[in-house]
């Protein structure tokens, strides 16, 4: 027996706006309804708000007001004959254009155009019947054990040697649990980046191995082609169990499965205000480094630029999102055959028709060189360079002052801030040096410009 499905939902996946009633001080909090049949979204009024217990708002498409119709019902309109959709149908198969059947019915049966459309779009528009369900991605999750036995024995890993040898003891320790960083065995002095959802769940990691200067290992495999030394958790802890019964959970994660099935980092949201803007770069080592230099961002790694899409993207809707695509990822590309390789600007532009609040930095484009370009540097190679200076504003002294290079960079950091005053951009006198002070009434991230001749002590 099948069971009619409701054409107006709540979808799965919500769909959030501000609840007409808890707002503003609660903010997106709405789940929207949605037309099974067409995908468009009710407006206000309908949907329900998360705060049930709280707020309590509630308004059903389906709920009859003082008219005693509801939305469904006043958009059904008036009856229409069951034959004209029979009739619809056989022009349909036999050629008839959608217009060609609107016109049809408004001359031969007299139907106004409401009736005549509304014919047109059940018959062309719904989807076939029956429909196949879609079926949800399968999530396959490893046991909190397997990452957590991970952790530690940095002495023995040559990316968190690296961070030590940068930052020290510390930071370093800091970073590497922040992040989730484990050691494997794998590679003599290799890593872990753990990938954990948003519901602290275990999806998988990446193995790699890197050397003292940070970049990861090399070797020549049998066709004598150069590869990174990187491999999945997955593929590691099959080799480890060849030719023995694996662990059930092990099993059940097919070879196919993706390897990098969630964004690098996504833990950190919890602990993060809810405006925070998020950053998001390609490998996990340029997401570590960077939050070091620029807390002002929730930094993350997408695994690759093949893997910024919607559905990976889910935990972060709503938020503000700045890509920092690496030099050779920034435009479209052409590959060998000819065919263009979309580059972040233009995946940035198909995420935003999703939705998504998101855009892409050029910080990188406006300062490199074409050896840089060439060789596809990222921020992290940047921020590590004793010749290239990108640092935080909170970082600066009050009063300290700095290089034109230093100044420019810092300059593009301030204007991912909503509150940029257009005067901070005045010309500034010939003998002037500029210089950062802290506003004594605004956050101590937040810095403005000054110039020697008229600075404030």
């Amino acid at each position: 027996m099948t069971t009619c499905q409701p054409r107006y939902q709540l979808p799965k996946k919500a769909i959030k706006i501000d609840c007409p009633q808890c707002s503003p001080r609660h903010r997106k909090t709405l789940s929207q309804y949605v037309d099974r049949t067409t995908g468009d979204v009710l407006p206000l009024p309908f949907g329900r708000c998360d705060r049930e217990s709280n707020c309590g708002y509630f308004l059903s498409p389906y709920h009859k007001g003082s008219s005693g119709l509801s939305f469904v019902d006043e958009q059904k309109g008036p009856p229409i004959p069951k034959e004209w959709f029979k009739m619809a149908a056989k022009w349909k198969k036999a050629g008839t254009t959608p217009e060609g059947v609107v016109t049809t019915l408004i001359q031969m049966e007299g139907a106004t155009l409401e009736q005549a459309e509304r014919v047109k779009n059940y018959i062309f528009l719904r989807p076939a019947y029956p429909t196949q369900p879609t079926q949800p991605a399968p999530v396959h999750v490893l046991p909190d054990e397997v990452l957590h036995q991970s952790l530690g024995r940095y002495e023995h890993n040559e990316f968190a040697r690296f961070l030590v040898c940068h930052f020290g003891t510390e930071i370093a320790t800091t970073l590497l649990q922040r992040f989730k960083v484990g050691t494997s065995t794998y590679f003599k002095g290799a890593c872990v980046f753990w990938l954990v959802d948003e519901q602290n769940r275990v999806r998988g990691g990446q193995i790699a191995l890197y050397d003292q200067t940070g970049h990861k290992v090399k070797y020549t495999n049998k066709e004598g082609e150069r590869r990174a030394c990187i491999t999945s958790v997955r593929h590691a802890l099959a080799r480890k169990y060849k030719g023995e019964t694996p662990p059930e959970w092990l099993a059940k994660i097919p070879e196919d499965a993706e390897t990098w099935p969630v964004v690098f980092g996504l833990p950190q949201l919890h602990r993060a205000p809810i405006d925070a803007p998020i950053a998001i770069v390609e490998g996990p080592k340029t997401a570590i480094i960077c939050s070091y230099y620029l807390p002002e961002f929730i930094w993350l790694a997408v695994g690759g630029k093949s893997y910024l899409k919607p559905e990976r993207l889910e935990a972060l809707r709503g938020r503000k999102i700045r890509l920092f695509p690496d030099l050779n990822a920034y435009h479209d590309t052409k590959n060998a055959q000819g065919r263009t390789v979309k580059g972040w600007l233009s995946i940035a532009d198909q995420l935003q028709a999703a939705g998504f609040d998101v855009s892409v930095s050029d910080i990188l484009e406006q300062l490199a060189t074409d050896e840089e370009r060439e060789k596809g540097l990222d921020m992290a190679d940047y921020l590590l360079s004793e010749s290239n200076t990108i640092t935080a504003l909170s970082d600066w002294s009050p009063g300290q002052l700095v290089t034109f290079d230093q100044s420019r960079i810092e300059r593009l950091t301030v204007d991912f801030t909503s509150d940029y005053p257009p005067e901070w951009d005045a010309p500034a006198p010939a003998d002037a040096a500029p210089i950062i002070r802290p506003i004594a009434y605004g956050s101590p991230e937040f810095h403005q410009w000054h110039h020697n001749t008229h600075t404030q002590p």
